[in-house]
């Protein structure tokens, strides 16, 4: 079995029956939402949204959309630093599918199961290596999660007052959030550095499973298990081999969470607001994103709407509006983006196919 057909066999991320299920849960999760917005806020309409949007400074809004833009672009931008480091370098455009591929079945799947197999299809159709694809894309979310780990720390160092602004479900999605990406920052810590700690636990865990029946193939995840150990060894010798790729990733993925972040501010100057810095709107913004991965709800929806309409209340002269203008553009514009790319860029790559075997 060639590499093309293993991954996408074991993914299924580009089965079209998975993503039309997926695509009806994220439409039934959007609606909720919306219908909460609007019956918790008597005073919106469709009317008043768009009198608020058309009376932004457009140069604003443009930027906003540029966030959105360069929240795709480190991404890929990340990978391609991994993959070139590791011998196999591709051009920016290839990259950029990659991550909007990566964001996109993100978004619609369950704990955004779907990102990393969709992008390592599209690498592997490359002719990048299964191996090497692997590597790259387990190294750029280990960076991805300390990136949201270290926002959640800026937040607390630079507004720590703004955390008791949240209502109580707020503040315990907060701490969630930081708990498990603190969780998984020291797993990834303890897989490269202390393996066989990691290996020997979730040993124990899957045959304590399976003696009270509550786990069953336990041989196949024994080796789903070492498979996933070899991965992350081979991270771990690329870190140590090359410590400079950590900072570089890091900072990419950093980058990559500020820039989305953004998007709010824009909206906020946007409206000739003032009263709020930079730093306070940006902070504000990193608390909603650390409470929105707490649950592993496709694209936080609902989540991060809750957290925003209750974080930004004091903030926004208009709250509601200014939530789904900046949630429009930072979710929902960059996953039609992202979307619509990497349906361009598979219908594209199926054509090529097509027409090679007629050839």
């Amino acid at each position: 079995m060639d590499e093309n057909k293993k991954i996408k066999e074991e993914s299924g991320a580009l089965s079209v029956k998975k993503q039309i299920v997926y695509v009806a849960v994220f439409l039934v999760l959007i609606a909720l939402t919306f219908y909460a917005i609007v019956s918790q806020n008597k005073d919106l309409t469709l009317s008043g949204f768009l009198d608020y949007t058309f009376s932004l400074n457009f140069g604003w809004l443009l930027a906003a959309v540029m966030c959105v833009f360069l929240f795709i672009l480190f991404e890929g931008m990340s990978i391609r630093y991994i993959a070139d480091k590791l011998g196999y370098k591709r051009g920016y455009y290839n990259n950029f599918i990659y991550a909007a591929a990566d964001i996109y079945f993100s978004a619609i799947t369950p704990s955004a199961t779907g990102g990393q197999p969709a992008s390592a299809y599209y690498m592997v159709k490359d002719k990048i290596p299964m191996s090497v694809t692997t590597i790259t894309l387990v190294f750029n979310v280990m960076q991805y999660t300390m990136s949201i780990a270290v926002i959640a720390a800026g937040c607390f160092i630079l507004r720590p007052e703004y955390f008791f602004m949240f209502d109580s479900w707020s503040k315990l999605l907060i701490i969630l959030g930081i708990v498990f990406q603190m969780l998984f920052a020291v797993f990834f810590a303890l897989l490269i550095f202390f393996p066989n700690i990691i290996k020997n636990s979730c040993e124990g865990i899957i045959n304590l499973l399976t003696r009270i029946h509550l786990l069953k193939k336990r041989r196949k995840k024994l080796n789903k298990l070492y498979k996933m150990m070899e991965e992350y060894k081979e991270c771990a010798k690329i870190i140590k081999r090359t410590p400079v790729i950590v900072a570089v990733v890091f900072l990419l993925n950093l980058l990559q969470r500020i820039s989305i972040l953004g998007v709010t501010y824009c909206v906020y100057m946007g409206g000739g607001q003032s009263g709020h810095s930079f730093i306070d709107l940006m902070t504000m913004q990193g608390y909603v994103l650390v409470g929105s991965n707490s649950i592993p709800i496709p694209g936080a929806v609902g989540i991060a709407d809750y957290l925003f309409l209750d974080g930004f209340k004091n903030i926004f002269s208009n709250p509601v509006n200014g939530e789904i203008l900046s949630r429009g553009i930072s979710f929902y514009v960059c996953i039609i983006l992202c979307g619509g790319l990497t349906l361009a860029h598979h219908a594209r790559l199926m054509y090529k196919m097509k027409k090679g075997k007629e050839g």
